[in-house]
């Protein structure tokens, strides 16, 4: 007796893009960027291969941006593994290290949840240059949580590694806690954008240590990291940084506190200005669905160093606002701020209204914005409409101005049409747009 076995191919699934965007102005020729690329993923396996032209980088020096993973698991022992290479894009602990402060953020914020330990991801199709890294993440499960190991290393000799465990012990419903530590070059040369007054100091290679905790455990929940850096002078530099919510049925309040070394030198060799900030955030959230309509009120204060041979310490204050209201098929946000700058006497206004509705196979996004800063008014319109089928069809178009003593000035428009679609396996996605100065004082 004979048989057969019928088994099926799995194809590579593919994605295309390509983008075009010309830039005009009045008192110059047109620019044009340029990016093309091809992705691939098939079973564990993914890659991506792009080009990016622009008037700084010509066919004879193109931004390259390419990159190949593989996933694959032990059986027996839950061990997850992910092998990168190319010019990957670092984060988490990497940025974390480089850049220390706390962002802006709204007046909305969510729990902290943060995730420790370094991460890296394949480039986009049109991301901006990265030097050659590798990266290794092994994640082994062990009882009710995970113990993840992660590698970095690029060829400007810097590297990074990271050990993390998360698990939901029985007094908290999240832990986890990360110890980063990394060698990374920078230096202090003379002719860069340093002030004369910093002292110089060679290229090498420094360390930087940084430990992390997140907790969640009923109403509370906090993320605080702590970081200490190789000084190139000799000693080590610090700083601490924590978010924490408490929330209460409808109500919550979120505090955050940065306090850095004044003589702090980041891995990437600046000296953040910033020196300490606070900020605290009551929020009201209602509706039958949890969150549907939030508001909340922020109240911020940033101590920073002035960029001066003087070194002045000066605060800039700020208040902000922020409402949004959402449903399945529509949303509304309306958000401003208005901070004080303590050593300019300098103040800014900024406010912003957006909705996004849903009809059919269309989606629209309308926003409004506005901004006086030193008595010069901006002003910006955005509107986008998307038909998500038979074939994803995106077009958004952008208009600002500028206004000081009753006279438009400025005015810029700017559009942007963008297309996917499947064929088979294979996804195409192609867009092009135009930025114009239509009016230049």
């Amino acid at each position: 007796m004979a048989g057969l076995q019928a088994f099926a191919i799995e194809w590579p699934e593919i994605d295309i893009y390509g983008s075009l965007t010309a830039s005009m102005a009045q008192d110059r020729d047109t620019a044009l960027k340029e990016d093309a690329g091809i992705g691939i993923e098939w079973q564990n396996f993914e890659g991506i291969f792009g080009i990016g032209i622009t008037d700084s980088n010509t066919w004879e020096d193109p931004i390259l941006r390419y990159g190949a993973e593989c996933s694959f698991t032990i059986p027996g022992i839950e061990l997850d593994c992910s092998i990168r290479a190319g010019t990957l894009k670092a984060s988490g602990a990497i940025s974390r290290l480089s850049s220390p402060a706390l962002p802006a953020g709204t007046a909305l914020h969510s729990s902290p949840e943060g995730i420790g330990g370094i991460s890296a991801a394949l480039p986009s199709f049109n991301s901006s240059e990265s030097p050659l890294s590798v990266n290794a993440d092994f994640s082994l499960g062990v009882g009710n949580g995970r113990i993840q190991l992660m590698g970095f290393a690029s060829k400007e000799k810097e590297w990074a590694a990271s050990l993390s465990c998360n698990c939901k012990p029985s007094w908290a419903k999240s832990f986890s806690a990360s110890f980063t530590g990394g060698s990374f070059v920078h230096s202090r040369k003379a002719g860069s954008s340093w002030f004369y007054d910093r002292a110089l100091y060679p290229e090498d290679n420094y360390l930087a240590f940084m430990g992390e905790v997140n907790l969640k455990a009923g109403f509370f929940s906090t993320s605080t990291s702590a970081s200490c850096y190789e000084d190139p002078f000799g000693g080590m530099r610090l700083w601490l940084r924590t978010l924490n919510s408490l929330e209460f049925n409808k109500w919550s309040i979120h505090t955050g506190l940065f306090l850095c070394d004044s003589e702090l030198i980041t891995t990437s060799g600046s000296r953040p200005c910033v020196r300490t900030q606070f900020f605290v955030n009551p929020e009201l959230s209602l509706g039958p669905v949890k969150k549907r309509l939030r508001a909340g009120l922020l109240f911020y204060d940033s101590m920073k160093i002035s960029t001066d041979a003087l070194r002045i310490p000066y605060s800039i204050y700020t208040v902000r606002g922020d409402l949004s209201y959402s449903t399945p098929d529509f949303s509304f946000k309306a958000s401003g701020y208005w901070t004080l700058d303590e050593l300019n006497e300098k103040s800014k206004f900024w406010a912003n209204t957006s909705a996004s509705y849903r009809i059919a196979l269309f989606r629209g996004g309308t926003s409004i914005t506005a901004q006086v800063e030193d008595g010069t008014g901006t002003f910006s319109l955005d509107q986008s409409i998307t038909l998500s089928n038979p074939f994803r069809l995106s077009v958004r178009g952008r208009i600002s101005a500028e206004e000081k003593d009753c006279i438009l000035r400025n005015i810029k428009a700017e559009g942007k049409m963008s297309s996917s679609f499947s064929l088979r396996n294979v996804r195409v996605n192609l867009s092009a747009g135009i930025n114009s100065v239509l009016l230049k004082n």
